[in-house]
C-alpha cells in the first residue's frame, strides 16, 4: 500500500487529504481536515493577504503538516488558489510557508483549478456523457464549468466568492432587506453575463461541491457530526434550499452557532453562498443540485498519480 496527500489552499478553506492506494488505486481514506482560515479577507479593500489571516493559514498548514509526518508523510501536493493567486504578497505567503512548514506550494492557474476540480467531481460521480455545469464556491472566487463528458466546453470564473460578497454586501444579521436585496440584483446582473458566456448548452445537471453546498445539505438533513459519505450525493431542491435560506436570514449569527451542522466560522458567509446557489439555479434552469463532497484536492492527487505512471 502506499500513500499520498493533498493540500488545497482556498480564500476561505484550508484542505488536507491523505490517501491509500493499492497498485489497482482503490483508495482508503487516512485523513481528511480542513480549517476555516479565511485567508482571503480584506483582498478587495487592502489587494494582499493580511497578516492575521496568513499567520492563521500557516498555522493549519503546520497542523497538517504534523499529520502527513504522522503517516509516514507521504508524497505531498499542494495548491493555492484565487486569494492567493490575486494577492500582491502571494509569492511572499508562498516563500514564508516553505520556510516554517517546509511545505512548496504551487500557485495554479484559474484554468488548472477548473480541470482538476472536475476530475475530483467525476472521480465518485459518474458524468454519463451528461451536459453538467459544475458551480464550485470559494471563499474569494466561484468557478463555473460547462462540460460534455469529462470535455470542457466552457468555463467562467467570477469574483463572486462568498467572503468577498459577505463584506461588500451582507453587514447586518438578521439579514438587512434593502442589503439582500442589493446582493440579488448583483448576482442577477453577474450571472447572466455568465450564462451568456457559458452558451453552448442548457446544462442537464447542476453539481455544487465545496463548503457552502455541503454545509446546505447537513442543514437540511440535520447532520452532525459531518458525515461525508451522507452530504455526497445529496440532491438538494430549490424549494428546501429556500426555505433553508429564509430561516438563516433571521437569525442573529449566535442563532446560527446554535445549529451544530452549520460549520463554525461560516455563520455569517452562507448568506451569501445561499444565494450564489439559489441564483445559479434560477439562472440555469436546473433544478435539484447534486452534491460532490469531492473536488480539487482529489483531483490534485488524481493528477498526481497520473503524472507518476505516464
Amino acid at each position: 500500500m502506499k500513500k499520498i496527500a493533498s493540500i488545497d489552499i482556498g480564500s476561505n478553506t484550508v484542505r488536507l487529504l491523505i490517501l491509500e492506494f493499492d497498485k489497482n488505486q482503490n483508495f482508503q481514506i487516512l485523513v481528511s481536515r480542513r480549517v476555516i482560515t479565511r485567508l482571503g479577507e480584506g483582498m478587495d479593500i487592502h489587494g494582499k493577504l493580511m497578516e492575521p489571516r496568513m499567520s492563521a493559514t500557516l498555522s493549519a498548514l503546520s497542523t497538517f503538516q504534523q499529520d502527513c509526518l504522522d503517516h509516514g508523510n507521504p508524497p505531498l501536493h499542494a495548491v493555492a488558489t484565487s486569494a492567493v493567486r490575486e494577492a500582491s504578497n502571494g509569492k511572499e505567503f508562498v516563500r514564508l510557508a516553505r520556510k516554517a512548514t517546509g511545505i512548496e506550494i504551487e500557485i495554479i492557474p484559474w484554468e488548472e483549478e477548473a480541470r482538476l476540480t472536475l476530475e475530483g467531481v467525476f472521480w465518485k460521480i459518474p458524468h454519463q456523457n451528461r451536459k453538467i455545469l459544475t458551480l464550485d464556491i470559494g471563499g474569494g472566487s466561484t468557478e463555473f464549468i460547462l462540460s460534455e463528458g469529462k470535455k470542457i466546453v466552457g468555463f467562467c470564473s467570477s469574483p463572486l466568492g462568498v467572503v468577498r460578497l459577505t463584506e461588500k454586501f451582507i453587514h447586518q444579521h438578521p439579514v438587512n432587506n434593502v442589503e439582500y436585496e442589493n446582493l440579488v440584483k448583483h448576482l442577477r446582473n453577474e450571472l447572466q453575463a455568465i450564462r451568456n458566456k457559458l452558451s453552448a448548452f442548457m446544462p442537464q445537471l447542476l453539481i455544487g461541491t465545496a463548503g457552502t453546498v455541503t454545509t446546505l445539505a447537513a442543514l437540511r438533513e440535520n447532520i452532525y457530526p459531518y458525515d461525508p459519505e451522507k452530504i455526497h450525493g445529496a440532491l438538494l431542491p430549490r424549494k428546501d434550499v429556500e426555505i433553508l435560506l429564509q430561516d438563516l436570514k433571521e437569525k442573529s449569527l449566535n442563532e446560527r452557532l446554535e445549529l451544530k451542522s452549520l460549520e463554525r466560522g461560516r455563520e455569517d458567509l452562507i448568506i451569501a453562498g445561499t444565494v450564489i446557489v439559489l441564483e445559479t439555479m434560477r439562472a440555469f434552469q436546473c433544478d435539484p443540485l447534486l452534491v460532490s463532497e469531492y473536488s480539487l484536492r482529489e483531483g490534485i492527487i488524481l493528477k498526481a498519480l497520473d503524472s507518476s505512471t505516464s
